[in-house]
Formats: C-alpha cells, structure tokens, sequence
C-alpha cells in the first residue's frame, strides 16, 4: 500500500469517528464501563461529578462501586430508608437499572477532559456526602433485588420514577408504591401495578 494511500486511509477515517464534546474521538462500538453480561450488574459506574460551589476541588470522573452508588442515590433522598421495606425494594431495582441502562447505552459525548463517564451525578442525585445515611434497610432492599431486572417485551428499559402518585406504565410513582407497600403488597406485585404490561426477571 502506497503512502498516499494510507494517508487518505486514515483521513476518511478520521472524519468517520465520532467526535465527543472535548474534541477526542471515541470508538462508536466501546462502552466507558465494560459491561458484557446484562444478567448481571457491572461492579462498578463511572460518574460526573459536577464542581460545587465554595470547593477547590474541580469537576472530575470518579468510578464508584455499582451497589454503593445505587445506596447513595437511595440515601440522598432518591428513595430515602425510612420507607417500607418493600418500597425500598421497588426503589432499588427503579434506580439500579436507570444507571444500568445508561452503562449498556453509554454516550460517546460523555466526556470530561479526556475521561468517558456513564451518568452524570445530577441524573440520579448522587451526593457521596449522604452515603452514611444509607441504612441496614437500604442494603438489605438492594441485596435482596440485586440481580432482579425489568423488561418491556424483549427490552431491558430505562426505568423512571416520581415522586407523586399515579400510573403511567413507564414510571414507578413513589407515593403510590409507597402506599401500596402499607397495605402489605409485595415488590413484584406493585411493580406490576405501575409497569403492565412488564416482565420480572431474575438472574
């Protein structure tokens, strides 16, 4: 193969790779977190963390064990311990396969100064801060449900929730769950009030 060749080899490939926000390009079939079997959640999440107001610390990627974070995120107020039990556990599994969702379906613009990151820690209100409020009640709900995946027809979705009551078939509603859970419904049931037509899966 001539120089010349190779030269403009490189150059349509160049134009071909995506380009994320920093200007690096990044290859369109890697992922940020390797994460190879679904069945089971990836060990660890990278998130952004954004620079706070008032701290010397700048913006950085930090790469947090997965069971850690999605406690984190319970114990910042996402889906807080002194719930049922059985609203926590609705909540584990809504927030674990929201962060998973986004490990398998990674961005290629997510990139900070070089580094790829899964989620932003905006997304899910994850403050490293609160992470000792993060109960006995919290891990057992994460433990007990931690290979428990949620599927609309074949697809493993990205699960959503809100703070209110209802049902929307796509969102888990925190009021509704947690009141049903006082009326004694178990996990599987109430997610399939708020989620039908869902398939529960249990790896």
């Amino acid at each position: 193969m001539t120089r010349a060749l190779v030269l403009a080899l490189a150059a349509v490939l160049a134009l071909a790779a995506p380009v994320a926000a920093d200007g690096v390009p990044r290859d369109p079939e890697t992922t940020c977190t390797p994460w190879t079997n679904v069945h089971h959640p990836p060990k660890t999440i990278k998130v952004f963390m954004i620079h706070r107001k008032g701290s010397s610390r700048p913006a950085y990627v930090r790469t947090v064990n997965f069971q850690h974070y999605v406690a984190t995120v319970m114990a910042s107020g996402a889906w807080p311990g002194t719930k049922p039990i059985q609203s926590l556990k609705v909540g584990a599994i809504a927030i674990k396969q929201y962060a998973a969702w986004h490990v398998k379906h990674h961005d290629p613009h997510d990139v900070w100064r070089g580094q790829c990151y899964d989620i932003h820690q905006s997304a899910q209100y994850f403050m490293p801060s609160r992470a000792h409020r993060a109960t006995a009640r919290i891990r057992e709900a994460i433990d007990s449900t931690w290979n428990v995946w949620l599927y609309k027809g074949k697809r493993l979705f990205r699960t959503g929730w809100r703070g209110d009551s209802g049902r929307d078939g796509w969102h888990l509603y925190e009021d509704t769950v947690t009141r049903l859970a006082k009326r004694g419904w178990k996990w599987w049931r109430i997610i399939h009030q708020q989620l039908d037509p869902v398939r529960i899966y249990r790896a």
